[in-house]
């Protein structure tokens, strides 16, 4: 791509750009970018990965460290020409990372995978916890996007509950509620 040209840019990154940036923001309003402003762009968002690291990730010193050389790397990336190549690659081993480890298979033999080909544990595992609340965005937020399998509307489900039960119970007695009338629905989502 020649340093003028400007590819027009995906709808799914104009979607990540706006959920990063506001949807008022410079960063999604126009609809191509040329090598420069995506280099400009992707920057800003290496910068919101570490902020995003920083407050979300407890993790011991080497895996921080680790993650870190992820984001240096698409950083360094960008100081070359044709940097896509070095920005996937940084990107992807953050995505390992975060999911335990980087994955080396330099000496496998081919043939059939081993059962823990896949697995990323050996240092330290990913585990997701949620709290009540969490939970409940949850059970929203799959009502919202049509999960398969999850046809009750948790909103109209909760607007019943209060008018069965009233509002001082808690969301932990509603999720309990919801699990007992609606079995199939909380079985596809937990």
């Amino acid at each position: 791509m020649q340093e003028n040209s400007a590819a027009i840019i995906p709808n799914s990154m104009k979607v990540q750009l706006s959920r990063l940036f506001g949807e008022s923001s410079k960063e999604i309003t126009k609809e191509a970018r040329t090598p420069t402003e995506w280099k400009r762009t992707l920057k800003k968002v290496l910068d919101e990965l570490y902020q995003y690291i920083e407050e979300n990730v407890l993790t011991d010193e080497l895996h921080t460290f680790m993650l870190y050389s992820c984001l240096c790397a698409a950083y360094e990336s960008l100081k070359q020409d044709n940097f896509w190549p070095g920005y996937v690659e940084g990107i992807t081993r953050l995505s390992f990372f975060l999911m335990g480890d980087y994955p080396d298979h330099r000496r496998r033999r081919g043939g059939r995978k081993r059962k823990v080909h896949y697995r990323l544990n050996q240092m330290r595992s990913l585990v997701y916890v949620q709290n009540v609340n969490q939970r409940l965005q949850t059970m929203l937020a799959a009502s919202n996007v049509n999960l398969p399998g999850f046809e009750q509307n948790v909103r109209e489900a909760l607007r019943q509950f209060r008018d069965e039960k009233g509002f001082s119970e808690t969301y932990r007695e509603f999720i309990s509620w919801f699990k007992k009338r609606y079995p199939k629905d909380y079985a596809a989502l937990f």
